[in-house]
């Protein structure tokens, strides 16, 4: 039988298991709850290697000075000097050992060219060391400062990408009596304001007579005028600085090519990168014609 009494008591039961539940709930938003520090011990810094560059990538740093394993899930840079966030390539957990560095690769978003090439950059990731969890929020330094220069060269190619499109179309093993001939394809989109001024050796690749210190530059003079939509194709010889067999097996930059622009009367420079297949080719020919090649 259930009576006033019973009904009572179910009610101050009730009364006791909500509350509790009330307060587990508290305390779990509690654990999960942002940490705008960095955990004790735990520093960052924001590093672009040369692999990472045909790519498009750079690396955040996470160095563990604790005791113990440290734990991190999802990341994400914000810099304004960006349209998105930069996101981890993997999304994955990395465990970095005490002591240890672990580099966890970004993928770099296209450049917001309303801002300053000047910036800073924060990083943001969950992670979890022994029994604490949170998610830090830190000012992250580039420790290489090498954002203010990429960001200068991928604003300039984006100006330039409204007078023309600019990309390496073909390579020929062995013409020209060198490593082969590289053929730049520049097509205007009739906007005019623009002319491709040089191209620049690379630390592998140099142009012969017409280009082999470390800074000269093969002379181009594209000019791109208003209303011409003419398609260019210029031929480039490419010839080694030397013959190192380790230094190709090794090569990140060496088909990567700095060019000097002039865009709305404003001197620049853009990287113009042979596509991966072509690349291999060309390294291929730097083999045979040095005689290492298989």
């Amino acid at each position: 039988m259930t009576g006033p009494a019973g009904t009572s008591g179910q009610r101050r039961l009730v009364a006791v298991m909500l509350g509790a539940a009330l307060v587990l709930g508290i305390a779990a938003c509690a654990s999960a709850a942002p940490n705008e520090d960095l955990p004790e011990g735990v520093s960052v810094r924001l590093v672009q290697q040369r692999s990472d560059v045909a790519l498009h990538q750079a690396q955040v740093e996470i160095t563990n000075g604790t005791d113990s394993p440290l734990s991190v899930d999802a990341l994400s840079v914000a810099d304004p000097r960006f349209e998105t966030d930069a996101d981890r390539v993997l999304q994955r957990t990395s465990v970095i050992a005490p002591g240890s560095t672990v580099g966890i690769r970004i993928q770099l978003p296209r450049p917001a060219c309303d801002v300053p090439d000047d910036g800073a950059s924060t990083v943001e990731f969950a992670w979890r060391l022994d029994e604490r969890s949170g998610i830090a929020r830190a000012d992250l330094p580039d420790a290489l400062e090498f954002l203010p220069a990429m960001h200068a060269r991928e604003c300039v190619a984006d100006a330039l990408g409204d007078a023309a499109a600019a990309s390496f179309t073909h390579f020929e093993p062995g013409a020209g009596g060198g490593v082969g001939s590289l053929t730049l394809g520049v097509l205007p989109t009739g906007a005019g304001g623009a002319r491709i001024e040089a191209i620049r050796p690379t630390n592998l690749l140099g142009f012969g007579d017409a280009g082999t210190g470390p800074d000269a530059a093969l002379p181009l003079q594209i000019e791109l005028p208003a209303g011409d939509t003419a398609r260019r194709e210029v031929n480039i010889v490419l010839e080694p600085f030397r013959c190192d067999a380790h230094a190709v097996q090794e090569d990140k930059r060496g088909t990567i090519f700095t060019t000097d622009v002039t865009v709305g009367g404003e001197n620049g420079q853009i990287e113009l990168a042979a596509p991966p297949d072509m690349r291999a080719e060309i390294l291929n020919a730097v083999a045979d014609y040095c005689g290492f090649g298989s």
